[in-house]
């Protein structure tokens, strides 16, 4: 039996913040989770052009179903182990073709990353995302990272800090990022692109919900 035989790994429709959420009325913007359903028009946008494929560490160009199957299934062990959702789909209206993705992860709570007041463990989120290149330069990322950083990873999910990255010369992504209200902590990191078998530099961001953990900054040298 191949992996495509295999009967998928669902949703657990029991998972918090699945959604659909309004994060604007003008121009109509939701984010609902990601369905396999989604995977025929997220394998079309993903073909549109290699812009994606190229601002990305990940994502393949061909992009083909079982690259889309194999990124939903994996989100929704995560998810469903979490009992929360953390990958939605951008939307036009609550049940519309997807324009866009976002997911937010977690890193490790291992004792690496410390309160400097209080010594306990960082709960640091990390956000990435695209848009569709018919979509792009509407405010779709933007809305959406800033959505999901204060209302889901800061309100929701109590994180003290939330971080996201993007190659030092792609000026689109950096520009999302700072919308949602990002500062840079890291101009220029050389990090290895398994899929590109090159090195390239990357800028790091972070947004602190106060004060007292501003001295924490990236470190590229131990976070992930």
């Amino acid at each position: 039996m191949t992996q495509e035989d295999k009967a998928p790994t669902p949703r657990n429709r029991d998972n918090k913040c699945s959604g659909p959420f309004l994060v604007s009325e003008a121009p109509p913007h939701y984010l609902s989770a990601v369905e396999y359903t989604d995977i025929p028009e997220m394998v079309r946008v993903l073909n549109l052009d290699k812009d994606i494929y190229n601002g990305t560490a990940s994502f393949q160009y061909p992009y083909l179903k079982s690259h889309a199957r194999t990124r939903i299934e994996n989100a929704f062990v995560r998810d469903n182990a979490s009992g929360y959702t953390n990958c939605w789909a951008m939307r036009t209206s609550p049940e519309g073709p997807m324009i866009g993705w976002i997911h937010a992860h977690f890193l490790p709570e291992d004792g690496t990353r410390v309160h400097p007041a209080t010594g306990r463990d960082l709960k640091i989120g990390v956000i990435g995302y695209w848009v569709g290149p018919e979509c792009v330069g509407k405010g779709y990322a933007s809305r959406s990272a800033r959505f999901v950083v204060q209302e889901y990873l800061f309100k929701e999910r109590g994180c003290d800090i939330v971080r996201a990255e993007a190659y030092t010369h792609n000026r689109p992504s950096r520009k999302v990022i700072e919308a949602a209200g990002m500062s840079c902590e890291v101009e220029e990191w050389t990090a290895f692109i398994p899929k590109l078998q090159k090195d390239m530099v990357i800028c790091c961001y972070a947004i602190h919900r106060d004060e007292s953990t501003k001295s924490v900054v990236t470190d590229k040298t131990k976070d992930p």
